[in-house]
C-alpha cells in the first residue's frame, strides 16, 4: 500500500484523525498557496461502484439488483489552513463537506441519497504540551475500528437492494460507526510512538424505542444534562520489516427518559481494542468491542435500550472482526475479512446479529487511481423488526474505483 498510504486515507475519512494525530498531516492535499508563513490546502476523491447484489428477506419477496452505488465513502472535499509557528504555538483550521454520487433508485435529482454532508469543521492549537481540538470531526471510540478496516475504500455491507447515498462498508457488523462528533479534546505528545486522547463530547440523545418494537420515544422524552466522553490510546512501533499498531478506546454518556410511570436513568458506556500487524506484503489485524446500549449501526440507534412504564433496560453490545491481506509488488492487495455485531435485549429470546464476509482485490494503478472488485456476504437476524423486512441474507459484487488528489 505503498502510493495510498496513511495521507491519502487521511483525506477519505477525515484529515486529522486518520493520521492518528489531530495534526492535519503535510503532502495531504493539494497546496492553493499562503503568505507570510500561512499555507492552505485541498485534497478529497470521487468514487463510484457497479453493484449486483441478491436479497433474500424474511418477511418479504427476494430481490436481485443492479446498482450505481457509491461506497461507504462519498465524495470529500477537504479545505485546510496551517498557521505559521508563533510563540511555539501551531494552529490548523479544517473544514470537510461531502457529496453523494449515488442516489436512490426511483427518486428525482436531489433526493433520496445525492446530498452534501458538513463532515468537519475544527481547529487545532498545538504545542510542546500536546494538542488541544476543538470542533467536529471523527469520534474516538471505535475510529480505529474503521480506519483500519478494509472495506474503508470499498462497498462492503449494502443498506438496501435499491438506496441511495453510501454503502455500510463494515459498520453495523464489526463496529459501531464512531461518526463525526462535536468536541474538545485534548491529545498527548508523541512519547516513543504512545499517545492518548481523550475528549467531552455533545451528548447522543436516543431514538431508542419504547416497551413496544418499533415505538419511538418523542422529542422531550430523553434528557442529557451531562456530557458525553471518549477517550482512546494508541501505540504504534516499527520493527525490522514491519511495524505494529495497537489501541484501546471507551465511552460514557448517562441520559434520563421520562416514562409514564416516572423517569429513570439509561447508561452508556463501551470500550474496545484492536491490534494490526504489517510485515512484508503481509497484513493482519482484529478489533473488538462491547458495552451496554451501544446500538449496531449508529450510536445508539434502535434497539439501544427497552423501556416499561417506570423503568429502562440497556441491551448488551458486542461485536469484532478479523482480517488479513497480502499485497502485491506493493501495488495489488488481495484481503479477507470477516466480523459480526451482536445486541442482546433483555426480555427477549434471540439477540439481534449481524454478520458478513468480505474478500477483495484492492489496486493501485497509480498514486491518483484505485480499482476495487469486492464480493460480500452479510446476513442481518434482527428478529423482532421482521415486519419491517430488515431480516435478510444478501450476496453483493462490487466494482469500482476511487480518484484521489
Amino acid at each position: 500500500m505503498k502510493q495510498f498510504n496513511k495521507t491519502k486515507i487521511a483525506a477519505a475519512v477525515g484529515t486529522a484523525a486518520l493520521a492518528m494525530s489531530l495534526a492535519a498531516p503535510a503532502n495531504a492535499a493539494i497546496s492553493l498557496g499562503g503568505d507570510n508563513g500561512w499555507e492552505v490546502t485541498y485534497g478529497g476523491f470521487i468514487n463510484l461502484f457497479y453493484t449486483q447484489s441478491n436479497w433474500d428477506f424474511r418477511s418479504a419477496p427476494s430481490e436481485d439488483s443492479s446498482h450505481l452505488q457509491e461506497g461507504l465513502l462519498p465524495a470529500f472535499h477537504t479545505f485546510t489552513v496551517k498557521s505559521p509557528t508563533v510563540n511555539g504555538l501551531t494552529g490548523t483550521g479544517q473544514i470537510t463537506f461531502a457529496v453523494d454520487s449515488s442516489g436512490a433508485k426511483g427518486v428525482n435529482l436531489n433526493k433520496g441519497g445525492a446530498d452534501i454532508d458538513m463532515r468537519e469543521v475544527f481547529f487545532n492549537v498545538e504545542g510542546s504540551f500536546g494538542t488541544i481540538s476543538a470542533g467536529r470531526t471523527l469520534a474516538l471510540f471505535q475510529r480505529q475500528a474503521i480506519l483500519k478496516d478494509y472495506t474503508l475504500f470499498s462497498v462492503g455491507a449494502m443498506a438496501g437492494p435499491d438506496t441511495g447515498g453510501t454503502s455500510l462498508g463494515r459498520i453495523g457488523f464489526g463496529y459501531v460507526y464512531p461518526d463525526f462528533r462535536t468536541r474538545f479534546v485534548y491529545q498527548t505528545p508523541n512519547m516513543n510512538g504512545f499517545q492518548v486522547s481523550v475528549g467531552v463530547f455533545d451528548p447522543d440523545e436516543s431514538n431508542g424505542f419504547s416497551a413496544t418494537p418499533g415505538g419511538l420515544f418523542s422529542p422531550g422524552v430523553v434528557e442529557t444534562d451531562t456530557p458525553q466522553f471518549q477517550g482512546e490510546a494508541t501505540y504504534n512501533t516499527a520493527f525490522g520489516g514491519g511495524n505494529i499498531s495497537a489501541w484501546v478506546g471507551g465511552i460514557w454518556q448517562e441520559e434520563k427518559v421520562r416514562l409514564t410511570g416516572g423517569s429513570d436513568d439509561v447508561t452508556v458506556w463501551g470500550i474496545d481494542a484492536g491490534m494490526e500487524v504489517t510485515y512484508g506484503g503481509f497484513n493482519v489485524g482484529g478489533h473488538y468491542y462491547t458495552g451496554d446500549a451501544l446500538g449496531t449501526i449508529f450510536l445508539q440507534d434502535v434497539g439501544a435500550f427497552t423501556c416499561t412504564a417506570t423503568t429502562c433496560t440497556e441491551a448488551d453490545n458486542d461485536g469484532y472482526y478479523v482480517q488479513g491481506s497480502y499485497t502485491f509488488n506493493g501495488k495489488t492487495k488481495l484481503g479477507v475479512t470477516y466480523g459480526q455485531s451482536t445486541q442482546d435485549y433483555s426480555g427477549f429470546a434471540s439477540p439481534d446479529v449481524n454478520s458478513m464476509w468480505t474478500v477483495g482485490i484492492y489496486h493501485d494503478v497509480n498514486s491518483w487511481l484505485k480499482l476495487v472488485a469486492e464480493y460480500s456476504d452479510q446476513q442481518s437476524n434482527l428478529l423482532h423488526h421482521s415486519t419491517t423486512a430488515l431480516s435478510h441474507d444478501a450476496q453483493t459484487f462490487s466494482v469500482g474505483g476511487f480518484l484521489l488528489w
